[in-house]
């Protein structure tokens, strides 16, 4: 169970209980439907005992790990690999189809992947690398309008 964040909170009991937290060294008597306030250390007692707290127990959030997922991380590592192989150009880093070597694929990388992983990475990095060209292109042609 999570810790809540409140230092207390009130709890109501439904029949008469006595509650002792977890170490023996606090306690709290209730009596049928009373309504007290108890400190943060009777709480999993009192839950426990069925007392029921007049409010919702307000929980810490869990520290946020902003981590990339496993698969993005290898996605995207694969993807600058295949670029640098594209990029070098080398025959002997593609296989006959043209899809990188998996050998010259892990010199680039440290990670386990699959066939799949690479072919998945070299479609998106020919696919950026085109459109890279593409616009190249574009900005870089002289404009065939006429004036007047």
């Amino acid at each position: 169970m999570e810790l809540p964040t409140k230092q207390s909170a009130a709890f109501t009991a439904a029949v008469a209980t006595r509650i002792v937290d977890d170490a023996g060294t606090m306690c709290a008597n209730f009596e049928a439907g009373e309504t007290r306030t108890i400190p943060k250390v009777l709480f999993n007692a009192a839950l426990v005992g069925g007392l029921m707290p007049t409010e919702p127990l307000e929980v810490e959030p869990p520290a946020e790990v902003k981590k990339r997922p496993q698969e993005e991380v290898i996605s995207t590592g694969l993807i600058e690999a295949c670029k640098t192989l594209i990029a070098k150009g080398n025959p002997a880093d593609f296989t006959v189809v043209g899809q990188p070597r998996a050998a010259s694929v892990k010199k680039l990388v440290d990670f386990h992947f699959t066939n799949k992983d690479v072919e998945r990475a070299f479609s998106e990095a020919m696919h950026e690398v085109e459109q890279d060209g593409d616009d190249s292109k574009e900005h870089s042609e002289p404009s065939g309008g006429v004036t007047e």
